[in-house]
């Protein structure tokens, strides 16, 4: 019998996927998301940030987000990629938005007057812009500071687009040392890490979206023990659930017991990707 089968689910619950339908709204998750909603529709916030350490789903989130923007009122653009100089990421944009990438040569001011076209066809629309740059930590303090050459087109009272910076914890010190943009920023979220109760919850949601009726495969000491030792990191959490998943399947447990995410943990800790405890 196949893993699926023997553990009663359709797919396989914690692959590394932006399968939106696996996001589970923690507290923390939840309120990032109101606050990037609440941005996004006061459309006068210019810059929204927000961070957090590697592997606690902003990418995830910052997907969920961009879905429940109601296109009729929103048009987004994103890129996931923003180690770019101001002038490429500008070139990105316009291809997303349009289709077309720009010219060979054209200037960056070229680039920012299409823009300024580009942004005023969607307001005749009835829309307003948001553009998400994601891993904005690797931008330069020099495309980041030009950035604010956009928040410029929003004149006479009319505010047609919002920026939102997505990025791993150095991206607050890298905002914090540019003033003209610091400044610009109106919203400002950190994501943290899970705590044990949202641990639990997080193994139980995705275990049900893959098709488990109940969600409850791990034992509460299984689940305390993967809390323990990945800290509530939802992308730790998905490997050490993934590895005990399976290796509870070859064993023929009836649960993911302890047992298992010891075995599982004892193997990683030997190739030094986790720490002791």
């Amino acid at each position: 019998m196949d893993l699926l089968a023997y553990w009663n689910l359709r797919e396989r619950p914690f692959e590394p996927t932006w399968d939106t339908r696996f996001f589970f709204q923690s507290r923390d998750h939840d309120e990032a998301l109101n606050r990037l909603t609440f941005l996004a529709g006061e459309r006068t916030m210019l810059f929204g940030m927000l961070t957090g350490e590697i592997g606690c789903g902003k990418t995830l989130t910052r997907a969920v987000f961009s879905e429940r923007l109601d296109p009729r009122r929103f048009c987004v653009s994103t890129q996931e990629n923003s180690a770019f100089s101001f002038s490429e990421l500008l070139g990105l944009v316009l291809e997303d938005l349009d289709g077309n990438p720009p010219e060979a040569g054209q200037t960056k001011f070229a680039r920012v007057e299409r823009l300024k076209k580009v942004i005023q066809r969607v307001h005749m629309e009835g829309r307003h812009l948001v553009l998400i740059f994601d891993e904005a930590q690797d931008m330069t303090p020099s495309t980041l500071n030009e950035l604010k050459l956009l928040t410029n087109l929003n004149r006479a009272g009319q505010s047609y687009l919002t920026i939102v910076l997505v990025g791993q914890p150095e991206l607050r010190p890298l905002v914090a040392s540019l003033p003209p943009i610091d400044q610009r920023v109106s919203l400002r979220f950190h994501l943290n890490s899970l705590d044990a109760e949202d641990s639990r919850n997080y193994i139980r949601h995705r275990l049900k979206v893959a098709g488990h009726v109940t969600g409850e495969l791990f034992t509460p000491d299984a689940v305390e023990r993967a809390h323990q030792m990945t800290v509530g990191v939802p992308r730790e959490l998905n490997r050490v659930a993934k590895l005990a998943l399976e290796f509870a399947w070859v064993k023929e447990y009836p649960q993911v017991n302890i047992k298992a995410v010891e075995a599982v943990l004892r193997d990683l800790q030997r190739h030094q990707n986790l720490p002791k405890a």
